[in-house]
């Protein structure tokens, strides 16, 4: 469940960021950036919305990078090592805390909107498509149509088996299908189009993808249904499609046919009401937009150098800002609890805490017992009023004082490894703990732990109980400076 909620939140936050920088930049310079490139942005923020970024750019740095060794200071417990920071001393930056089944209600929530958004989706494509069936009619091969399809096929170089139809469901020409593409034309109302033009903007978007592309976008918009940003960016792409599949058509015609492209889409304008966009891509558009696409259309300019520089830039420069805000929601994702079964009932000669067992101290061996005893190692606690059990460290000073290392439990493991540190390593010498010997250190790092002399610990427990943040912070750079 961790990772699942760490993957959702990184996902969501990526995608928003770069979806707000992109219209950021486009109240900033409107006018810069082509349609194409608008377009791409867009298809790049359904990317963040679905692609784990973070967890690959993760492990690319793990691969590449070498790792990293930090210098940690701790009293001789090998679970504070295990429960510090890299990096961090111990408790200084708390982490964000998740019960379970709070974790589980969330996800539960999510999974229920997500599994009911897509459900109601292909229940609308499928009725949609089953009411283009059913008033479907044949286009005969001798008809303009059918003779402006094979020409523009040639012309664009497409193989695709691209199918023509009637439909009397339709009020202007719409392309429909992921697997077998059809571009259904209205039985009325075109005697005024350009067939050669409706069929070519058909085609591009038809060799764009650009049906799986918002099918895509759909899917986020699953996804994260909970995200308003998604929706957002669902209709922005529907937009940009239209407008730079305009520009596609028209870079090579000349003034007199873009005006008559212009003419077309003017003549179909009136069919576009009550199409689901989502589902089709179709010549006619929003009203709302026709000012801005006809004005676009007329004025399809090849790309200067520069303006291909900075738009590159801006890409880059997204992509970049969405990639570190997927790593930095990765990393703030509240860490959820699984041990909240670990109650005072129950509770024998051994727990179960953090997937490691744990032996109560009349149940170690005498020579276990008496290292416990001799270097004060602090055990975990299984307490009433506590829904799992707690290491010494976390307990108030009050319960510190009532509990005794007869109640604690501790890891034969962690006792036979600090015995083995102690012998091996007097006090404020230090050793070096990777991966591969303590698996709650992250891949790729390693922490430098140094024993602190019988003083030190005195030093430090006394700043404990006084409870100076301040005096413990410079505690820990002094001994970071040794």
């Amino acid at each position: 469940m961790s990772k699942l909620l760490e993957l959702l939140v990184s996902l969501s936050v990526a995608g928003s960021t770069v979806l707000i920088c992109i219209l950021l930049l486009r109240l900033v310079s409107p006018d810069v950036f082509s349609a194409k490139w608008r377009y791409a942005m867009g298809k790049m923020a359904v990317g963040f919305y679905l692609l784990p970024v973070a967890f690959v750019t993760n492990r690319l740095v793990q691969l590449f990078i070498p790792k990293q060794t930090t210098t940690l200071p701790i009293a001789g417990l090998p679970s504070s090592v295990q429960q510090a920071q890299p990096g961090l001393p111990n408790g200084f930056i708390p982490e964000l805390n998740l019960s379970a089944d709070a974790a589980f209600v969330f996800l539960s929530i999510w999974g229920t909107g997500a599994l009911v958004f897509a459900i109601w989706q292909v229940y609308c494509y499928r009725r949609f498509i089953k009411n283009l069936q059913q008033t479907r009619s044949s286009v005969p091969e001798n008809s303009e149509a059918a003779k402006q399809l094979k020409l523009m096929k040639q012309a664009l170089g497409m193989p695709s088996n691209v199918r023509l139809a009637y439909s009397s469901a339709v009020r202007s020409p719409v392309l429909v299908g992921l697997w077998k593409p059809t571009i259904y034309l209205p039985m009325e109302n075109i005697a005024n189009v350009d067939m050669g033009m409706v069929i070519h903007h058909e085609l591009i978007h038809l060799k764009r993808k650009d049906l799986w592309i918002k099918a895509i976008a759909l899917a986020a918009s699953s996804l994260h249904w909970f995200n308003p940003f998604v929706h957002l960016l669902r209709k922005d792409i529907h937009t940009w499609s239209e407008l730079s599949c305009d520009e596609e058509v028209v870079k090579e015609m000349s003034y007199t046919e873009r005006k008559r492209y212009g003419e077309t889409i003017l003549n179909v304008m009136i069919g576009s009401r009550g199409m689901p966009i989502r589902f089709c891509a179709s010549l006619s558009g929003d009203g709302k937009q026709l000012k801005r696409r006809l004005t676009n259309m007329l004025n399809v300019k090849k790309l200067k150098k520069h303006t291909m520089i900075m738009t590159a830039a801006a890409v880059i420069a997204i992509g970049a800002i969405g990639t570190s805000t997927a790593a930095w929601a990765a990393s703030m994702t509240p860490n959820i609890n699984t041990n909240t079964n670990q109650t005072i009932e129950g509770a024998g000669d051994s727990i179960l805490y953090e997937g490691v067992q744990l032996l109560r101290y009349s149940a170690l061996t005498p020579d276990e017992q008496k290292f416990v005893t001799e270097e004060g190692l602090g055990g975990v606690y299984v307490l009433e009023g506590y829904e799992h059990p707690v290491p010494f460290d976390e307990l108030t000073p009050a319960e510190q004082k009532q509990v005794t290392k007869e109640e604690g439990y501790y890891s034969p493991e962690s006792i036979a490894r600090v015995k083995e540190s102690t012998e091996k390593y007097p006090p404020g010498t230090s050793v070096t703990i990777t991966h591969q010997e303590d698996k709650s250190i992250p891949p790729g790092t390693s922490i430098t732990v140094r024993k602190l002399t019988s003083e030190e610990i005195k030093e430090l427990e006394k700043l404990r109980s006084e409870k100076n943040t301040e005096k413990i912070r410079a505690f820990y750079e002094q001994i970071h400076k040794k």
